[in-house]
């Protein structure tokens, strides 16, 4: 409805304005306007809604739906310029500032995310990509992670080095219960190289390509000295002989074609070997200072050089 104005006169009590009947009326329909309008009917203004002036701020207030001292008010901060807040056309909720709420369809441009979960802040790349999540199973493409730790890391086919190439390439066994160890050295020790696994006696396998060979810088065998009668030591190359009276030393056969067994006698008794097959006899013996190198062929040692004196019987 437009406003209904009273028509005063030209001047006072000139007979030419609205009569106070009329004048009543007008005012009367002004106000069930604006009684309706504010949300209450042509004779009660709502409670529902109210426009109130919060000490030096204008307020608007909204009961609820229940008529208690609980109230929403909707306040605008003192401006410092003219500021236009825009509704969008939709049905949906306000999002607060400290509110926990769910956002849907929502595009971020250049935003700063801090403090997730634990703090920080979160870089996310330009370009369309996909966040990788800590416990999600996921393949990473052209990542380079310095000094990570990585436990029991699952390798397709190689090792590459930093240009890409191959350095270690990698044969899956789908059965495999055997596997190396690598182990570092302290101070003077030297790092190792071992084989393990649930086998019980296991071959570590050194192998060249084609007719190439294995080259060693320098090599040494592992050791062990008797100084009682008794058997050779299985797993070990390099038997010492040490008695200053006779060594009687048994010899079991090898475990792998081609094993190396070394004898030398550091003893002044003559040291007696008594291999359990032998191709060339029953026993050798050594005098002090004597060796000697067998090699296993699969079915007898058999002695291929010597230095010093060595009696075969």
């Amino acid at each position: 409805m437009t406003r209904q104005n009273i028509n005063i006169g030209s001047s006072a009590n000139d007979g030419t304005g609205d009569t106070l009947r009329s004048a009543g009326t007008k005012i009367n329909a002004n106000f069930q306007e604006i009684y309706t309008q504010l949300g209450g009917n042509s004779s009660t203004l709502s409670e529902l809604v109210k426009l109130k002036d919060s000490g030096t701020i204008g307020t608007i207030q909204f009961e609820g739906t229940s008529a208690d001292s609980h109230e929403t008010k909707l306040i605008a901060i003192n401006p410092t310029a003219d500021r236009t807040i825009s509704l969008p056309n939709a049905t949906g909720t306000i999002i607060l500032q400290d509110t926990t709420d769910t956002l849907t369809n929502k595009t971020l441009t250049t935003p700063t995310i801090a403090s997730i979960i634990n703090g920080g802040t979160v870089t996310i790349p330009s370009g369309a990509d996909t966040l990788v999540a800590r416990t999600s199973a996921d393949t990473l493409t052209n990542k380079t992670l310095t000094t990570p730790t990585i436990n029991s890391p699952i390798i397709g086919t190689a090792i590459n080095d930093a240009n890409g190439n191959e350095i270690i390439k990698i044969t899956a066994n789908s059965n495999a219960v055997n596997e190396i160890t690598i182990a570092n050295g302290a101070s003077i020790t030297g790092p190792t190289i071992s084989a393990t696994g649930s086998g019980t006696n296991l071959n570590l396998r050194l192998a060249s390509k084609g007719t190439g060979s294995v080259s060693l810088s320098k090599a040494s065998f592992t050791s062990a000295t008797i100084t009682a009668n008794g058997a050779a030591n299985s797993a070990v190359t390099y038997i010492i002989g040490n008695k200053a009276s006779p060594l009687a030393v048994s010899l079991a056969d090898g475990t792998t074609v081609g094993e190396y067994k070394i004898f030398t006698n550091k003893g002044a008794g003559v040291m007696t070997v008594t291999p359990s097959n032998f191709s060339q006899g029953t026993t050798f013996a050594l005098a002090q200072n004597d060796g000697c190198t067998c090699i296993w062929d699969g079915s007898n040692w058999s002695l291929i050089g010597n230095q010093g004196e060595v009696t075969v019987a």
